[in-house]
């Protein structure tokens, strides 16, 4: 029973307990929302007498800004002016100042601008005339290769035309070692018949008589053949084909036996004009050059043969002053003695007129001691008033003339 009630009490305290919170809150709650409305009322009272102090605020600064902006518009207005007028002087100043200042660039700038336009002028002038030697230049490569073309050709299909540069490079060399035709060599000389016989390119004179007989060859078919070869083994057929050829000019020269037939000469000259021709042959077969002098026969090229007639053309020149010596020798002695015979015509005159010079000092000396004072009596008796001339004294020669020194022993004698 004890406990049923025990619990009838605590359930009437938690209900009561209940009720009473609920009370209290609502209590709370009606109370809050009082206080949320004062709140409210008060917030909306400050917020009209914000608005209130803001617009009377907001007038009152308008007022003020709008006669604040007019004093200082006005004020503004002055100090622009002022400072205007000052800024126009500093500009005007400024302005002087740079004119000034630039002025040496604007001239420099000037004058470059004139210098660029003359050197673009001349620019084109040059760039015409780079253009037309351009132009001439191309014209003379393609000139140059047609004509190398129509060369390679002629020399390729005729012997003669070979035969004929040969010639014509041989007769460079002689001159260009200042032989002279017809004097130092002679050129196509046909030989008496011999042993061989024939007719010889050159004939390059020595002293005492003798001739040196020099022949061009020009073996050039199968090294040129050769040359237009890309396989190796053909080319170098070719080639041996061309040290042959040279090979058969070289016996071709034997056995015409030029030195037998020109005398002074104990071998024969045969020129190739162009080196690399030998040098082909000699690649091939290097006893060429041995062979050929076996057989009497001397293998050049221009560089040789230059040498060889520059030796003969110094052999005559040596001979020319050795014919030369005695008379000079005779046309010295003969100078001398007329030279001679004129320092004795020389001292002769010399004695000559010093012995007039001596002569015409003592008639001077007579004249001044004997004449002059007897002229001088008469002149004070005024015998000679009427006479347009007077007497003057004589001047006697100083020196005497020079004689040649070393004539007078050779007079003597």
């Amino acid at each position: 029973m004890e406990a049923v009630g025990l619990a009838y009490i605590i359930l009437g305290l938690i209900v009561g307990g209940g009720i009473g919170w609920m009370l209290a809150k609502q209590r709370m709650g009606g109370e809050v929302i009082r206080s949320e409305e004062r709140l409210l009322a008060k917030e909306e009272a400050a917020a009209t007498n914000e608005e209130k102090v803001r617009a009377e605020i907001q007038n009152l600064v308008t007022d003020i800004g709008r006669k604040n902006s007019e004093d200082f518009l006005i004020l503004a207005e002055e100090r622009l002016g002022k400072v205007q007028i000052a800024a126009d002087k500093d500009h005007v100043a400024r302005k002087k100042e740079l004119d000034e200042i630039f002025k040496p660039m604007t001239d420099s700038l000037t004058s470059l601008d004139e210098t660029t336009k003359k050197l673009e002028k001349e620019r084109v002038g040059a760039y015409q005339g780079l253009k037309r030697t351009v132009e001439n230049l191309q014209r003379q490569t393609t000139d140059l290769r047609d004509t190398n073309v129509k060369l390679s050709t002629a020399l390729r299909g005729s012997s003669k035309s070979r035969g004929d540069w040969g010639q014509i490079s041989l007769r460079n060399v002689a001159e260009s070692a200042g032989m002279t035709e017809h004097c130092d060599f002679d050129i196509e000389v046909t030989l008496a018949s011999g042993a061989g016989g024939g007719r010889v390119d050159m004939l390059a004179k020595i002293p005492d008589g003798g001739n040196i007989p020099i022949d061009a060859k020009v073996p050039l078919a199968a090294y040129w053949d050769g040359l237009d070869l890309e396989d190796p083994d053909v080319r170098k057929k070719k080639m041996q084909e061309h040290a042959k050829a040279v090979k058969g000019h070289i016996d071709a020269l034997v056995k015409r036996d030029y030195p037998s037939l020109t005398g002074g000469s104990d071998f024969t000259v045969m020129y190739i004009p162009a080196p690399p021709i030998l040098a082909a042959a000699f690649e091939i077969d290097s006893s060429l050059q041995e062979y050929a002098f076996r057989k009497r026969v001397l293998i050049t090229t221009p560089v040789e043969l230059l040498g060889l007639l520059r030796t003969v053309s110094v052999y005559w020149q040596q001979q020319s002053m050795a014919e030369n010596a005695q008379e000079i020798q005779q046309v010295a002695r003969e100078f001398y003695e007329r030279s001679a015979k004129f320092g004795e015509d020389l001292s002769k005159m010399g004695r000559g007129l010093n012995t007039a010079v001596n002569a015409y000092n003592a008639a001077v000396g007579s004249y001044d001691r004997r004449v002059i004072p007897a002229g001088r009596r008469l002149e004070g008796l005024r015998v000679a008033d009427s006479s347009a001339r007077k007497l003057e004294s004589g001047n006697p020669v100083e020196g005497t003339a020079r004689i040649p020194e070393n004539t007078g022993s050779a007079e003597e004698e």
